[in-house]
């Protein structure tokens, strides 16, 4: 079994740390404009996000165009000036994302929190009912790879007596930990490509708690250590020591 450890070029290209909020009833998605200058310094750049939703009919067996409704305005991105770091203000929560190049979790969680404390400052929810650590990665493969299983160690298993040329493949799986009552979304995919020589798979881990926290708990943060936890576990696990050697 792998052995978790400090990747010097770890294949991290998305860090997430979520927070899902169950809202106050008087909290308008406007209200978040108002921490702009506070976070100016380093989050100079505003966006909205706006709200969509299709809905698709079938009448007399024949597919309707779609009836889009827009749901207005839901929050507000916050992003650093070259946008690797971005900070999601909404009704149902907040969210950080830390883009490509990532630094650490040293580095990104501390910041997280930060801005955590700033949207309570602003919306006040009256709980948190899910936490989430998501970090997606680019697993490239040498040129000539045919052998998936050299270097995930769940690995698509193709019959032996098919043809083993791969296109593509997408998996997912839910695993539970009932120690710490934490799960995981795992998801395995090739990237699509018309390049057979340079394969590259994405390995999805989105690790979460769905539980009633007060807004200011303690146990939030050691949750969230719990999270990290286990996403670890599951990347060292997920990648065979060949793999992983690609990263150090």
């Amino acid at each position: 079994m792998p052995t978790p450890r400090h990747l010097q070029n770890a294949p991290i290209t998305e860090a997430i740390i979520d927070f899902r909020v169950k809202a106050r009833a008087d909290l308008c998605a406007e209200d978040f404009a108002g921490v702009k200058d506070q976070l100016s310094n380093r989050l100079p750049k505003l966006e909205e996000m706006r709200g969509l939703q299709a809905t698709f009919q079938v009448l007399k067996g024949k597919g309707q165009p779609p009836l889009v409704q827009d749901l207005g305005l839901q929050g507000y991105f916050f992003k650093s000036q070259d946008e690797k770091v971005i900070a999601q203000f909404r009704i149902d929560g907040f969210t950080l994302n830390r883009l490509r190049p990532y630094t650490s979790w040293e580095d990104i969680f501390p910041q997280a929190m930060e801005l955590w404390r700033v949207y309570l400052w602003v919306a006040k929810p009256a709980a948190v009912i899910r936490l989430a650590v998501r970090y997606i990665n680019h697993i490239p493969l040498p040129p000539g790879t045919e052998k998936f299983e050299n270097y995930l160690r769940a690995a698509p298993v193709i019959p032996p007596e098919l043809p083993q040329y791969v296109s593509s493949f997408l998996t997912r799986v839910t695993i539970h930990n009932p120690e710490d009552h934490v799960a995981a979304h795992v998801t395995q995919a090739l990237q699509p490509t018309t390049d057979v020589q340079r394969l590259t798979v994405i390995l999805d881990i989105d690790a979460y708690k769905e539980a009633e926290f007060l807004p200011e708990d303690p146990a939030i943060e050691r949750t969230f250590m719990q999270l990290r936890a286990f996403k670890n576990m599951i990347f060292f696990n997920s990648l065979t020591d060949q793999a992983l050697r690609h990263f150090e």
